[in-house]
């Protein structure tokens, strides 16, 4: 089949300039790069999780679990006895108190696993010491010895959760296994038995066999019945795995979005170089038309010159995330010292990567392909270079953005109750509809609103301001396209930011509701029971010389009215960090003797108005006639209501205090106030001492954590976006190369026709700024409020600012390599060049 002389002269200027061709395609070289770092990451992660997933032992040939009947020492013995079974190893994991005699550890909860396997069995290797040997012996693991500094021969108290009773046991090794997260002890059954102080259930028992596997396998579920399973420990390591890698595949589906979305803003960017491209090639392609050509012809020739520019893109991202993986893996290595799995490198997959880097630039040149095509041989010879030149078809394109803009507030007004997940589902939704009706009314808006913000840069620019200006308002279709992308990533960027924003706001709020004092120690027993935490003790810690204001916190179940409900016991008065709680009506500072005070979603539930006088009653307490004196909004502190300590201890006369709420003396920092509190308290295993400023930090660091890996992944359609803004104006040096020419000759320097370009990426960016924060923060306010578990709305106006500002900035840098080529061309060939 004869080649079209069209085709040939894509191939030739191919050849000849192959910059062009991967300029074209520069955005999708990005995308590309993203895609196919998406899949390697993934597979990646996919092979290290199934060399660390998969628990339990090879050498367990069969496993039994605990379905409904719980594995006592009753079933294990069942187990041993089943012939063929040559051992048995029982494993769990519970969590027991920990109060450290060496080591950097503070007490607190730790996880202690019982590993009753040896050998082939056993879960864990020792890296120094030995393993345990029986009750009085356990080991640490390798992370845990790292983080608390415990080496062998350290000793400890532990204590089954709630128990005053403490066991004390010496650190016979450091061990390594597969899941170490920290804060875990190893022990044998007999050692776990010890500390817990009563009959242990397992979670687990590994099963060695000797002969038929099968045989064996069916003597067990003989045996134990069907309250338990019984499986082969392939099948149970291949779960353990399974169930691991659900954790990659939702990560896969959450990095998929976002590669779909630079792909999305990869395309728009093709289609405005493409129509630029067509643009300049008018003249040629007509002179072709005329000699013969057909409109089907230019038609395969401009898709097959998209094609070859996909591919090329494609083929260069590929190659660029494969080196950036090792790059990664590399650089990380150094960071760690446990062994990191190798790259995993699909070619299938990044074959697909670049079918689909080829398909997405032959689809977005679609469109101005067929539109060069349109316009007659002879019509096209005289015809403006530039097509995207005056004004758009203003009806057809403003009932294109009505419908889409109704779609997108019918979305938000749909009646999804109390479904958050699709509630944001259906904001997300609104959002791309929102997005769709900005593409269909780009070139009527952008205009307007570059004319808008081009005031300042005529002001401030002077002649390149006002030439920058007249180039955007001249090409409305070209600057909406440019602009639209921008704007795209600037409404993830601060959607993202007034979400984050608002969710720890609500999120600290709820912290500092739940634990208002700087320590807090709270009692692990239950009022029921008649433990809590002794007046005697209480007393000793509010006389310490580091304790300034001090309170007391009772908790438990009462009846108001006929509702029962758990209330608090406390001299709120004494205590301003909770009196100054926000109420609706009244004032927590009133709470007396004969009062109480509810909460808003107390009394909106059971109908309690303001100054009413409710009944107060519980078993074995006096009756009390109280007056609501506040409705406050909201405080876990004190709960759905709470009564004067005098009036809650008549109501319910055994309770002891739960909580004590201490904040330091003037000149007492937290830590020295948290170990004063915790000498005071002894080896009491029943009290947790709790500084909520340190979850407080550690909430902000995972804040800022979260942000930084949600800004990194929107970060690519940014990245995208602005290096549409540099082929843009690449591509429109390369179109306006007479016009360029002439203002030279007229006496516009160098500078000035760099100043002229950078100020037409500042239109672009302010335009997409204005925007793209409005809508971010519009819509990041409405996916937080549809989650329906966050009260607090936070706008972040300095990130938001930054934003901005980063936004201009950036366009300003893309600007430059277009600008510096610009300024190169002498007058003389640039009025030459055809």
């Amino acid at each position: 089949m004869a080649r079209s002389p069209l085709t040939s002269a894509v191939l030739a200027e191919a050849r000849q300039r192959p910059t062009r061709l991967l300029l074209t395609g520069l955005a999708v070289v990005v995308a590309t790069l993203f895609t196919a770092g998406t899949f390697m990451f993934a597979d990646t992660m996919r092979k290290g999780l199934e060399l660390q997933a998969a628990v339990t032992p090879q050498g367990a040939s069969v496993v039994v679990e605990g379905r409904s009947n719980p594995i006592d020492d009753t079933v294990l013995a069942t187990i041993r006895a089943v012939p063929g079974v040559t051992e048995a190893a029982p494993v769990t994991r519970r969590s027991v108190t920990v109060a450290k005699t060496g080591g950097t550890a503070e007490p607190g909860y730790w996880d202690i696993n019982a590993d009753g396997g040896k050998g082939s069995l056993s879960r864990y290797s020792v890296v120094s010491g030995a393993a345990p040997s029986g009750p009085g012996q356990v080991a640490v693991t390798e992370n845990t010895a790292k983080s608390t500094g415990l080496a062998v021969g350290a000793k400890l108290s532990l204590s089954a959760w709630g128990q005053k009773k403490s066991a004390d046991v010496t650190v016979s090794g450091v061990v390594k296994g597969k899941g170490d997260r920290g804060s875990t002890l190893v022990g044998t059954p007999d050692a776990v038995r010890a500390v817990l102080g009563q009959q242990v259930t397992w979670e687990q028992v590994d099963v060695a066999a000797s002969g038929s596997e099968s045989a064996v396998l069916s003597a067990l579920r003989s045996a134990l019945g069907a309250g338990s399973t019984v499986s082969t420990g392939v099948e149970r390591r291949a779960a353990e795995v399974r169930s691991a890698l659900s954790v990659v595949d939702v990560l896969f589906a959450i990095l998929s979005v976002f590669t779909g979305v630079a792909l999305v803003a990869a395309a728009l960017v093709v289609a405005s170089t493409f129509r630029i491209v067509v643009a300049q090639r008018r003249r040629r392609t007509a002179l072709m038309r005329c000699v013969g050509a057909t409109r089907g012809q230019v038609l395969r020739s401009l898709l097959f010159e998209a094609g070859l520019s996909g591919i090329a893109a494609g083929v260069v991202g590929v190659l660029a995330a494969v080196g950036l993986g090792y790059a990664g893996l590399a650089v990380a290595g150094n960071f760690t010292e446990e062994p990191l799995p190798p790259l995993q490198v699909s070619v299938t997959s990044l074959l697909l990567c670049v079918l689909l880097a080829t398909v997405v630039t032959v689809i977005a040149a679609l469109a101005p392909a067929v539109g060069g095509t349109r316009v007659p041989p002879i019509a096209a010879l005289g015809a403006a270079k530039v097509t995207d030149a005056g004004q758009a078809k203003f009806t057809r394109r403003m009932i294109f953005a009505a419908l889409f803009t109704a779609a997108a507030v019918g979305l938000l007004l749909l009646p999804v109750g109390k479904a958050p997940m699709i509630a944001l589902v259906a904001v997300a939704g609104s959002g791309l509809m929102a997005f769709f009706a900005l593409i269909a009314a780009g070139p009527v808006i952008m205009p307007l609103l570059a004319k808008l913000l081009g005031g300042l840069v005529r002001l401030v620019g002077g002649t390149p301001g006002r030439l920058a200006v007249g180039n955007a308002l001249r090409v409305p279709k070209r600057t909406a396209n440019t602009t639209t992308v921008l704007t795209l990533g600037v409404v993830l960027v601060s959607a993202v930011l007034v979400g984050m924003s608002s969710i720890q706001a609500s999120s600290t709020d709820r912290l500092a509701s739940r634990y208002p004092a700087v320590v807090q120690v709270s009692s692990s027993g239950s009022s029921a029971s008649g433990s809590g935490i002794d007046p005697k003790l209480a007393e000793k810690v509010r006389t310490l010389p580091e304790t300034g204001t001090f309170s007391l916190v009772s908790r438990g179940e009462v009846k108001i009215g006929s509702s029962e409900v758990y209330v608090a016991g406390m001299d709120v008065a004494a205590y301003p960090p909770v009196a100054r709680t926000n109420a609706d009506e009244g004032s927590l500072k009133d709470l007396a003797p004969g009062t109480i005070a509810v909460s808003r979603t107390y009394a909106e539930k059971f109908g309690v108005k303001f100054g009413q006088t409710v009944a107060v009653t519980a078993t074995g307490g006096q009756p009390l006639q109280a007056k609501v004196i506040a409705v406050y909004r909201g405080n876990a502190a004190l709960g759905s209501a709470v009564l004067h300590p005098g009036d809650f201890a008549k109501v319910r006369p055994s309770d002891k205090p739960q909580i004590m709420l201490v904040d330091p003396a003037p000149g007492v920092d937290k830590d020295k106030l948290k170990s004063a509190v915790s000498t005071a308290l002894g080896n009491d295993t029943t009290l947790s001492v709790m500084v909520p400023g340190d979850e407080k930090a550690a909430m902000e660091k995972m804040f800022t954590t979260m942000t930084l890996i949600a800004l990194g992944l929107v970060g690519m359609t940014v990245l995208v976006a602005v290096v549409g803004v540099a082929v843009t104006l690449s591509l429109s040096v390369v179109e306006r190369t007479q016009e360029n020419g002439l203002l030279r000759a007229l006496g516009l320097t160098r500078g000035g026709m760099r100043a002229t370009l950078a100020w037409e990426a500042v239109v672009f960016g302010a335009c997409a700024a204005v925007l793209g924060l409005v809508l971010g923060s519009l819509y990041g306010s409405i996916g937080v409020r549809s989650l329906g578990e966050f009260d607090i709305i936070s706008i972040p106006y300095g990130q938001l600012a930054l934003v901005g500002g980063g936004l201009l900035l950036l366009t300003m840098v893309a600007a430059v390599g277009p600008a510096r080529r610009s300024a190169r061309t002498s007058p003389l060939q640039a009025l030459a060049t055809d």
